[in-house]
């Protein structure tokens, strides 16, 4: 009997490194999913104001009416919020963030994915949702939902085992990707996605656990064998795959429900 695999979660995050929103369909936009990292804060260096660099982004609470582009925000706990037209240029709204950070901030708006961590190779990340519980279970004091928010991935597919995304890539030397689609729409998986120094923060206060990546590699390290596609990177701090996904896919609909499927593979040097 052939196992089924389902859709089970889609979150995007409007503004890069803030507070996503969990969806029940998503609409594809330009080789990344629609309004997700459409936004992203700069400081007058020309560098992005994000969990890499600070744990203050956790503090801030955002809450998005995306069809009338408004945003509201407060610090994390307080009942205080502050409504703004969501939109590049909005002086009002570089104010806020630029106090809240004490920073010097603009808000950049781009609806082509150019401001993912990997644009269009990377743009759209997938998991199995037993991975997230199985690391759950092995950090019994870091809720499913606290795993979530940590590695702020898109998309959870329900069915799987645990890890099996990671079948969802090919071996660097075979420089081929694999094919899948969810619902109508169709994907390339590329690589393992590598992990930084988000994961270890709190997701709600920023606060860092310097113990976190050690004892997630070790973990990690633990459940490898000789021919898991792991070995072939430098550590074991991966979780999620990248995806590509092609111009021809702009426009099509993801739902919550939607039946995944391999179809095959295609080489890397096709794709772009």
């Amino acid at each position: 009997m052939t196992k089924s695999i389902k859709l089970s979660k889609i979150r995007i995050y409007p503004i890069k490194s803030l507070d996503f929103v969990e969806l029940d369909e998503a609409q594809t936009g330009t080789h990344s999913l629609q309004h997700d990292r459409e936004f992203a804060m700069f400081s007058a260096d020309g560098r992005y104001v994000n969990g890499k660099r600070t744990g203050r982004v956790n503090q801030l609470h955002a809450q998005y009416d995306l069809e009338n582009y408004s945003l509201s925000l407060g610090e994390r706990g307080d009942a205080k919020r502050e409504t703004f037209e969501l939109r590049e240029g909005n002086p009002k709204l570089n104010e806020y963030l630029s106090d809240f950070f004490e920073l010097d901030i603009h808000l950049s708006h781009n609806k082509k994915g150019e401001l993912q961590d990997m644009p269009k190779v990377g743009s759209v990340t997938v998991v199995s949702k037993a991975s997230l519980v199985e690391l759950h279970e092995k950090f019994p004091e870091i809720s499913l939902e606290d795993f979530r928010q940590r590695f702020r991935i898109n998309l959870e597919l329900d069915g799987m085992e645990a890890y099996e995304e990671e079948n969802l890539f090919r071996s660097k030397a075979e420089n081929n990707a694999v094919k899948f689609s969810i619902g109508e729409v169709e994907m390339f998986g590329l690589s393992p996605r590598a992990r930084c120094s988000v994961p270890p923060r709190n997701p709600l206060t920023g606060e860092a656990d310097k113990t976190f990546v050690k004892s997630f590699m070790d973990k990690r390290l633990e459940m490898l064998n000789d021919s898991c596609l792991l070995n072939e990177y430098p550590n074991p701090y991966y979780l999620s795959i990248n995806t590509f996904m092609a111009e021809n896919q702009d426009g099509k609909k993801l739902c919550l429900g939607d039946s995944f499927r391999v179809l095959g593979k295609e080489s890397i040097a096709n794709l772009f």
